[in-house]
């Protein structure tokens, strides 16, 4: 996907689908999202950058942390998604929501304490001037903390629906891994090049695994079948014959992965940290 179709799928099609999809998003990242907010440590008074902050669930935890005499940005490009954020956030004087593209905006120069990120910097187009932008708007000192998908393989959550839905619908092309997407950073050596060649140090990565939960088999297979990579494809074809054959699959793999606790299936991150240098 190019970028400029990137920015195009989330400020129109990609970003009202979020929308609609947003509540069971969010109870699936929600445990992911309060180990990262306890990773960055948010600090009463400091001045936060939220990027690709999505609905601004993360954004609201944060200037929950810095309080009132802190300060939140939530940055992104899609209005669809920011106009939930915006409506959350509505009173809150600690926190704002901005549609910029944190890659190439100007954002000030050390401006912030912290610069995080829920699965929000996989799609800079320019990864290195990306993250030179974003550490030229911390403070000298300042932390960066995000979280970014590990290889498809390690997410089964996503990859075995995927494999068992391309069976009926025509896979798509593979894309190269490098290309800014979902797993755009899930080669660790990798982001650590990108980091240190955008002048950061201290550069860390945590593997953190997390099991992804459903109530049942039919909420899964409904919101995978929606967020999952085969839910374009079913969308343009518009054909609920088609959708039900491969809803049919999708659900008797997931039969198989029902516990006490719901469907599970196993997801698998990283928790990058990084420092801007003295």
């Amino acid at each position: 996907m190019s970028v400029k179709h990137e920015e195009t799928y989330w400020r129109e099609a990609g970003g009202q689908n979020w929308v609609a999809n947003i509540d069971t998003t969010e109870a699936l990242l929600e445990p992911l999202s309060e180990y990262l907010v306890d990773r960055a440590a948010a600090r009463p008074g400091e001045s936060v950058l939220d990027v690709g902050c999505g609905g601004g669930r993360t954004s609201l935890t944060l200037a929950d942390a810095v309080g009132e005499t802190g300060r939140v940005v939530g940055a992104d490009i899609s209005d669809p998604i920011l106009s939930v954020a915006h409506e959350r956030g509505a009173s809150l004087p600690n926190v704002e929501f901005e549609r910029v593209d944190a890659a190439t905006a100007d954002l000030g120069q050390g401006v912030f304490e912290l610069l995080f990120s829920r699965f929000g910097v996989m799609f800079f187009s320019d990864p290195v001037a990306a993250f030179r932008n974003l550490r030229r708007s911390l403070k000298p000192g300042g932390r960066c903390v995000f979280m970014c998908w590990r290889t498809m393989e390690e997410n089964p959550w996503l990859s075995k629906p995927a494999a068992v839905a391309f069976e009926i619908l025509p896979p798509p092309e593979p894309p190269d891994p490098h290309d800014p997407g979902p797993f755009a950073f899930a080669d660790a050596d990798r982001t650590r090049g990108i980091l240190e060649a955008a002048g950061f140090a201290g550069i860390q990565h945590e593997a953190i695994n997390h099991q992804m939960t459903w109530p049942n088999v039919d909420a899964a297979v409904d919101y995978l079948l929606r967020m999952g990579p085969a839910g374009a494809l079913l969308r343009e074809a518009d054909d609920p014959a088609l959708s039900a054959r491969v809803a049919g699959a999708v659900g008797a793999l997931l039969s198989d992965h029902v516990t006490t606790a719901g469907v599970q299936l196993p997801s698998a991150v990283w928790v990058v940290s990084a420092r801007n240098p003295a």
